[in-house]
């Protein structure tokens, strides 16, 4: 389903990520990241098409690669942490995959010599040089092959009660403030704007037919999930990585969470999403 009219989110143009954000998060990004849902990927599948090659970019543990695997003939993925990348592998062969290559490295200097059909970001292209990604996915892509960037939705653009919560908590123990999810508009004196949609880095790379198609899925967290998938986050990093603070900062929240919601049951629908690009096919014009 199609995006209605929006103005779609924005992020800074020089990312300027820490590398070590997702270090001894891998175990919790596998088991309580929420899934995307079957019907986002079989919707992406009809637009992108299938059999050829495919390159997973910032593939974490395999969330977008594991899946979609049996669809094509052979599934590059790549990450920057080698825990994801180590979890990712050992997943792969629990579900008895052999058509993937895991690497670890910058998603910039991935080099790809086969035609490929389908190039997915797992909700990382904000993290990534958004513009040289974009340029180097059209120099691997086949005419017509697609670029697609998975994302989910998180708390802290969510609207429920129990999630501002969440947000308040983690930022009081991380010492970092809220982190909006829409940048505001850039001012009219602005002589070159800070931060870029994702859909503009495609357009300027050639890319046509940007399109975002949104699946809202209804989900219900317990206390130790959502704490779960609190630490499979780069929000907080700092906290994880600090026994002794990680404990205290656990105590806090599951106490504020119960509070908010006592029966421990926190409801919140996802927007999972995807925006894809096509590289043109001048056989088609």
């Amino acid at each position: 389903m199609t995006k209605p009219p929006s103005t779609p989110p924005s992020w800074p143009v020089r990312p300027g990520y820490r590398d070590d954000l997702f270090r001894g998060a891998a175990e919790y990004y596998s088991r309580y990241r929420p899934a995307y849902p079957q019907l986002l990927f079989d919707d992406l599948l009809d637009q992108a098409g299938v059999g050829g090659v495919l390159v997973d970019l910032a593939c974490g543990t395999g969330e977008i690669a594991i899946p979609l695997h049996t669809r094509f003939a052979h599934v590059h993925a790549v990450d920057l942490e080698p825990d994801m990348i180590e979890v990712g592998r050992a997943k792969a062969e629990q579900a008895g995959t052999t058509n993937t290559t895991w690497s670890t490295g910058p998603a910039e200097d991935l080099t790809v010599t086969d035609p490929v059909q389908l190039v997915t970001i797992d909700n990382a292209f904000h993290r990534l040089d958004r513009s040289l990604i974009a340029e180097r996915a059209r120099q691997w892509l086949t005419p017509g092959g697609c670029l697609a960037i998975l994302c989910s939705s998180t708390p802290w653009s969510g609207t429920e009660l129990w999630q501002a919560v969440a947000v308040d908590v983690v930022a009081r123990w991380s010492s970092e403030p809220g982190r909006a999810a829409v940048a505001p508009p850039a001012t009219a004196e602005s002589t070159a704007p800070a931060r870029r949609t994702h859909e503009e880095f495609l357009q300027e790379a050639g890319f046509g037919d940007v399109t975002e198609y949104r699946f809202p899925t209804p989900h219900a967290w317990t206390v130790d999930e959502f704490l779960g998938f609190l630490w499979s986050t780069s929000y907080t990093a700092r906290i994880r990585q600090d026994p002794a603070l990680a404990e205290e900062f656990e105590t806090d929240l599951r106490a504020q969470l119960l509070e908010r919601e006592p029966s421990g049951q926190l409801r919140e629908s996802i927007a999972h999403y995807y925006i894809l690009g096509r590289n043109p096919d001048p056989s088609r014009r």
